[in-house]
C-alpha cells in the first residue's frame, strides 16, 4: 500500500516563544483588555503582535494601535456568539479542524521533538555545504532514449559543452540549464540532485540521475569554499544549520511515527466507493467536456450498483476506508475537503492522473484521522497549551463568520450601481467601502454594548518586537505542514489597515 511523502507537523511553535525573557514571562497571564466577557491576555496579545500584519507596528503607538483594532474583533466576535454563527455546521467543522490540529501538533512536540539529537559533526557538515558554492551545468533527457542518446555522443568524443549549447533552442534558456548555488540551496531544492553533486569534483561528469521530471548528466565546472568572516557570521550559520537538522530530523521521525500507525490500522480503501467519490468531486472540478470524455457518469452507476444504490438515493454512512479499529466514511472526506478546498490542486490531465491524486488526498485525510484519534486518545486535547490557543481560534472564527455575514448582507444602492456601470469604480471596490461602513456603524454600536477596559500598564510593560518602525514590512507565516493549513496563531486582519 502507497504511504505518500507525507509532509510533517514540525511547523510547530514552542509555547515559550517571546516568553523566554524576564519581561513577558512574569506577566504572560495578565489581562491587558477585557472585551465583555472575553479578557484579552499578555500571550495572546504577543502572539497576535508578532505574527499579525505590519501595518500596526509602523504606527507611533504601535502596542496600543493593534490592541484597538483586536478590540474591535473580539466586539464582533461577542456578537457573532449572540448571533449563532458557532451553531452552524461550517463553522463547527472549521473549529473542530483546528482543534484536532493543535491537539496533534501537541502530540508531536511531546513524543517527538524530545527524540531529536544534534551532534557537533552534523552541524559542521551542514554549515560546509552552506559555505561551499558549485557552479554546474547538466544535459537534461526526457526519457531513457534520449539520455542514452547523449550517452553515446559523449563516448564517441562530443564533448560536453557542444552538447550543452546545442540543447539551447528557443525554449530553453542557458540559465535553465545551470545553476550556482550553496550545496545546501541544492539540497533544500532537490536532496537526491544535491547527493550527487556533493560526489563529483570540479570538471568531471556524472552518471545519468533520473528524477521524477527526467535524466540529468551533471559537469561541475568549478567548486568554490567561501571562508566565514568572523564570530557573527559563524554563529549565525550555526543557528541555521541547527534548524536545517531539527527540520530533516523531524521530517524522518514523523514519517516513521504516521507508518506505524498505518503499520498497526492497516487501512484500505473501498474502490466502488472510491468510484463515487471521484465522480461526485469530478462533477464540480472538471470540465464538462473531460467529466463525458473519462465516462464518470457511467463509472458512478457501475459503483452504484455494485454497492446496491441508484442515482438520486442518500449515500450517507458509505465506507470509504476500513482500518483495523475504526471506519472513514465519504462523508468525512467531504468535511475534511471542505475545509482544505482552497489548498488542493488535482492532476487533470488524464483520468489515471487525476483518480491518484484523489488516491493521495483520501491517504492525507486517513492521516489526519490517525493522528487526530491518537492525540485525543493521549489526552493532548485536554493540554493547557492547546486549550487556550483553541479559545483563541474561537474567538476569530466567530468573527470571521459574523464579518462574513455582514458582507453577505450589502447590497448597492442606485447611486453605487451607477458607479459601477460608468467604471468609475469595480464593485469589489464599492463592496469593500460599503463593508467598512457597515462594521464601523456595528463596532460604535458594540462600544455602547460591551465594558471594555484596557490594562495599560500591563500593554506597557509587553516586549515585541518591530515596535513604532516604519520599515516593518509583512510576513505571512503559515502552518501548511500541518493537519489544516492555517496561520500560525491568530492574528487582526490586514484589512485594518483601510482603516488607517
Amino acid at each position: 500500500m502507497l504511504i505518500l511523502s507525507l509532509f510533517c507537523i514540525s511547523n510547530s511553535y514552542s509555547q515559550n516563544l517571546f516568553f523566554e525573557g524576564e519581561e513577558n514571562s512574569k506577566i504572560r497571564n495578565e489581562v491587558v483588555a477585557q472585551v465583555g466577557s472575553i479578557k484579552i491576555t499578555v500571550e495572546e496579545f504577543v502572539y497576535s503582535y508578532e505574527f499579525g500584519p505590519a501595518f500596526p507596528k509602523r504606527k507611533k503607538n504601535s502596542k496600543l494601535t493593534h490592541l484597538n483594532y483586536m478590540i474591535n474583533e473580539k466586539l464582533l466576535t461577542l456578537e457573532g456568539y449572540e448571533k449563532g454563527v458557532m451553531e452552524k455546521e461550517s463553522t463547527k467543522e472549521l473549529f473542530a479542524d483546528i482543534e484536532y490540529d493543535l491537539a496533534a501538533e501537541e502530540m508531536f512536540e511531546k513524543e517527538i521533538v524530545p527524540k531529536i539529537k544534534i551532534n557537533d559533526t552534523e552541524i559542521n557538515k551542514v554549515i560546509e555545504t552552506k559555505q561551499t558554492e558549485y557552479q554546474l551545468r547538466w544535459l537534461y533527457a526526457r526519457n531513457p532514449m534520449d539520455v542514452d542518446n547523449y550517452l553515446k555522443q559523449l563516448k564517441n568524443g562530443i564533448s560536453f559543452d557542444s552538447l550543452f549549447t546545442a540543447q539551447l533552442i528557443d525554449s530553453v534558456l542557458i540559465d535553465d540549464r545551470q545553476l550556482t548555488s550553496s550545496l545546501y540551496n541544492i539540497y533544500m531544492k532537490n536532496p537526491q540532485f544535491a547527493q550527487i553533486v556533493d560526489t563529483l569534483k570540479a570538471g568531471r561528469i556524472s552518471d545519468p540521475i533520473h528524477t521524477d521530471d527526467g535524466w540529468y548528466i551533471i559537469k561541475i565546472d568549478n567548486i568554490i569554499k567561501n571562508m566565514i568572516t568572523g564570530e557573527a557570521e559563524y554563529n549565525k550559520l550555526k543557528s541555521e544549520s541547527i534548524s536545517a537538522i531539527t527540520k530533516s530530523k523531524m521530517d524522518i521521525l514523523s514519517d516513521q511515527y504516521v507508518k506505524e500507525l498505518f503499520s498497526v490500522e492497516n487501512p484500505i480503501i473501498k474502490r466502488n466507493v472510491f468510484n463515487v467519490l471521484r465522480s461526485y468531486l469530478g462533477k464540480f472540478i472538471l470540465s464538462p467536456e473531460k467529466y463525458s470524455e473519462w465516462e464518470l457518469d457511467d463509472k458512478l452507476d457501475v459503483a452504484l450498483a455494485n454497492l446496491g444504490l441508484k442515482r438520486g438515493e442518500k449515500y450517507t454512512g458509505l465506507k470509504l476506508v476500513e482500518c483495523k479499529s475504526r471506519n472513514l466514511s465519504l462523508d468525512e472526506f467531504i468535511i475534511w475537503y471542505r475545509n482544505r478546498e482552497q489548498y488542493i490542486k488535482f492532476n487533470k490531465n488524464d483520468l489515471v492522473g487525476f483518480s491518484k491524486s484523489l488516491e493521495d488526498l483520501v491517504w492525507l485525510m486517513v492521516r489526519d484521522k490517525l493522528l487526530t484519534a491518537k492525540a485525543y486518545q493521549s489526552g493532548y486535547n485536554k493540554s493547557e497549551w492547546v486549550i487556550k490557543q483553541s479559545n483563541w481560534w474561537k474567538d476569530k472564527i466567530s468573527y470571521s463568520a459574523y464579518r462574513n455575514e455582514l458582507a453577505n448582507s450589502i447590497t448597492l444602492n442606485s447611486e453605487e450601481q451607477s458607479l459601477l456601470n460608468e467604471k468609475k469604480k469595480s464593485q469589489s471596490e464599492i463592496m469593500s467601502e460599503e463593508l467598512s461602513k457597515k462594521i464601523l456603524h456595528k463596532v460604535l454600536e458594540l462600544k455602547k454594548k460591551y465594558n471594555i477596559v484596557i490594562n495599560q500598564n500591563a500593554l506597557d510593560k509587553i516586549k515585541v518586537s518591530n515596535e513604532n518602525d516604519k520599515k516593518a514590512i509583512d510576513m505571512y507565516i503559515a502552518k501548511r505542514g500541518n493537519l489544516i493549513p492555517r496561520p500560525a496563531f491568530p492574528s487582526i486582519d490586514n484589512d485594518w489597515s483601510n482603516w488607517e
